[in-house]
């Protein structure tokens, strides 16, 4: 039946907004009457509203037409606040045990002579009440339907839910706290809706769902006939060197014709692309590879993850061994609830397990994100103690394996309507959302909120940065980042953004690491680094120059190049298929103990296990310790000369001297240089400028010093107000010279 009718709904929808009707009996109450439960049948709720509008034009006192007129508005994706004078005129003019006179067995929506109001006007009412935050009146109304209904009702637990939810909202608005919600701004938020931020764990890329007009017009007139606008598309916007959101751009795999394609998701190392796509009503989840600049076509995950059932966000733990995902499947706790499956040895994924009752509640959850740290997840649910709608929810992964109960991230962050769709930054002190707000750019906006301090994430190293090539060259395809585990061996591969050469890894702390950065299976760069074991988030940034730049000429580390690095961009390299008559490895699976062919996981592991670290190591290092706010190095210390000796020799006997420089600040607070991160890049700089005079008093041209990296870290623990505790972040304060 809603087939047979698409076709001439969408049709007529345009003549129903503008309330233009065609001649003859199409002119009728009746007509009318009939069109509109059709409409709303196809949940075509807004130009329902048009009709049932109309026809109270000329008999305002019809408690039908006035529920009807308020639920289409309330069902409505964006008109919801129209709702409620039509639900209060409604629930007025309703008489209870009469049904005009015709009709004495009980309410008809289908008959165009019924002039009362349904019992579920009251409940509606209610929710009506609820999101403009009348709670006296909420829970009035929620009783009355409570008191009118018995339990058998589809809709009385509803109600008893809402009246919940009102004392919810109450207990949470007692206590606001101090969030500053700020808008992302015109550059990433447009005139249309746009939602569902994904962020990659560098934060410098920016995925999310927009229902705007893309730059060539190509969807402008192809429109969702329930939203009666354009489908959902996925953009990405670029961060520049200073901070500065960059022009979004519409990814390449977008279906060209109709149909929704919306982020869900993106890896750690912003090579893979998690995306719903409607696939006609059944929701699945997919994923996109990143070759070069170029998006794969979207793949369906595998597994169970994507049933007959509607499977609707996901997330991938920073380690790539877990994806916690949506699905309304049944033998769930109730609703939408969360799943996971793990990575298997041989790189496939796990059947899928419900996730736990102490999370996944008997109402609906959603919008799941799982921080890098992979302990903390953010979800959002209508159950536990949501002050309306979905709220967003912190829980914690146990060392024993269980979650802890969620936590209500409190008003005003949470709403009385839906609030889903929440990320973090890597340090745990940002998180961005979507919003339907006063004074912002389109229906929907994304917002970011900056959380307090106790919130920073714990027992985390995130190493990021950009690798640099030469000027007027773009970064070659064959750059790798290797990182190996120099107690266990381990071994993992990244890969940098071809577009920018930003890399990011996730690296656990109270360990050392070889890092061995290749073109062309070449080490260009290779150090050694160990991670402190600190509790506090930790970063670090590592920028590496492909053609060392020299210390001496005019470029400053603080002034570093602005913009993306310079260089063409790259087409991307193409996935090579496999040639006719290509030999398939195979190997012997340890469960069945038969032969199968070996999986690109287990090819890719076996490549990265004869990885062999390169020598990191240097001629001489050196290290200044400050006291809080200090940058400077003496020329006149003894072990300052004892380096410079070193620098000098291999100058002169090697033609040049390779130089890696550290700046390091705690997290102590400082006035003078405004931010951490600042005082660590003016160590950096102040220790550049030390080194040049140095060579240049000992006669040598300091154009033979040629920097091959800078390191700038915000470290230790967490501060506490107690910055007379020298002992504690004394040691996160210094700056670093290595020489080769």
């Amino acid at each position: 039946m809603m087939n047979r009718y698409r076709s001439l709904l969408v049709a007529t929808c345009i003549a129903l907004v503008g309330g233009l009707f065609a001649q003859g009996e199409n002119t009728s109450f009746n007509w009318k009457f009939e069109e509109g439960n059709k409409l709303m049948e196809e949940k075509l709720f807004n130009q329902a509203a048009e009709i049932w509008k109309e026809l109270l034009a000329t008999d305002g006192e019809n408690a039908n037409l006035n529920y009807k007129a308020g639920l289409s508005y309330f069902s409505s994706y964006n008109q919801k606040a129209k709702a409620l004078p039509y639900l209060e005129k409604a629930s007025q003019l309703r008489k209870t045990g009469s049904y005009g006179g015709f009709n004495q067995s009980g309410y008809d929506p289908f008959e165009p002579k019924e002039r009362n109001a349904p019992e579920e006007v009251d409940y509606y009412l209610g929710r009506a009440y609820h999101l403009g935050e009348q709670f006296d009146k909420a829970e009035v109304s929620y009783q009355k339907f409570i008191d009118g209904t018995d339990t058998k009702h589809a809709m009385h637990a509803l109600a008893v839910r809402g009246k919940e939810q009102v004392a919810n909202a109450r207990e949470l608005r007692k206590s606001p706290l101090g969030y500053q919600v700020s808008n992302v701004g015109p550059v990433v938020n447009g005139d249309h809706p746009d939602f569902s931020p994904v962020l990659s764990v560098d934060g410098n890329a920016l995925f999310y769902t927009s229902r705007r007009v893309r730059p060539d017009s190509s969807n402008k007139s192809i429109l969702d006939p329930i939203a009666g606008l354009p489908y959902e598309n996925i953009y990405v916007s670029y961060k520049d060197r200073e901070g500065n959101w960059q022009k979004p751009e519409l990814l390449n795999i977008n279906p060209s014709g109709a149909g929704h394609l919306a982020s869900v998701n993106v890896a750690a190392d912003g090579q893979t692309l998690f995306i719903y796509r409607d696939d006609g009503g059944d929701g699945n989840i997919y994923e996109s590879k990143l070759v070069g600049e170029v998006w794969t076509d979207p793949v369906l995950m595998g597994s169970d993850i994507n049933t007959r059932s509607w499977e609707t966000h996901g997330a991938l733990s920073a380690d790539g061994n877990t994806f916690y995902f949506i699905s309304n499947r049944p033998g769930g706790k109730g609703g939408r609830d969360i799943y996971r499956v793990v990575r298997l040895p041989d790189g496939q994924w796990s059947k899928a397990q419900n996730l736990s009752g102490v999370v996944n509640s008997v109402y609906d959850e959603d919008g799941v994100f799982v921080h890098p740290n992979g302990r903390t997840m953010y979800f959002s649910s209508m159950g536990h103690n949501s002050m309306g709608g979905f709220d967003i929810f912190q829980t914690e992964l146990l060392d024993d394996g269980n979650w802890t109960p969620p936590v209500n991230l409190g008003y005003p962050l949470n709403t009385v309507d839906d609030d889903v769709f929440f990320i973090t930054t890597a340090d745990g002190r940002r998180g961005y959302f979507s919003s339907d707000q006063i004074g912002g750019h389109g229906e929907k906006d994304i917002y970011f909120v900056d959380l307090p301090s106790d919130m920073e994430s714990e027992g985390l190293a995130v190493l990021k940065g950009f690798i640099i090539p030469a000027p007027g060259e773009g970064l070659p395809p064959s750059t790798i980042l290797y990182v190996t585990d120099k107690t266990t061996g381990e071994v993992k591969a990244y890969k940098p953004r071809q577009r920018d050469g930003v890399y990011v890894a996730i690296l656990p702390p109270c360990r050392e690491y070889n890092l061995d950065y290749r073109v062309d299976d070449k080490t260009v760069h290779t150090e050694d680094i160990f991670v402190e074991c600190e509790s506090a988030y930790q970063e670090i940034n590592k920028e590496i120059y492909l053609s060392p730049v020299s210390l001496g000429g005019p470029a400053s580390i603080v002034d570093l190049p602005k913009g993306s690095p310079p260089g063409k961009k790259e087409p991307g390299v193409p996935v090579k298929p496999k040639e006719d008559g290509e030999a398939v490895e195979m190997i012997k699976d340890p469960k069945t103990g038969k032969e199968r062919p070996k999986t690109d996981a287990e090819k890719e592991k076996e490549k990265l296990g004869k990885h062999v670290a390169p020598d990191a190591s240097y001629a001489d290092e050196f290290a200044k310790y400050y006291a809080y706010n200090v940058k400077d190095i003496d020329q006149n210390e003894e072990r300052w000369k004892q380096f410079i000796d070193v620098v000098a020799k291999l100058i002169t006997e090697k033609g040049e001297a390779r130089v890696v420089i550290d700046g390091s600040a705690s997290k102590v607070p400082t006035k003078t240089f405004g931010t951490n991160e600042n005082l660590s890049k003016q160590r950096m700089e102040d220790a550049r400028k030390r080194l040049v005079e140095a060579v240049q008093a000992r006669g040598l041209d300091p154009n033979k010093l040629m920097l091959e990296a800078v390191n700038h870290l915000v470290q230790g623990p967490r501060y506490e107000g107690d910055f007379k505790n020298t002992d504690k972040y004394g040691k996160y304060q210094y700056v670093k010279l290595k020489v080769r």
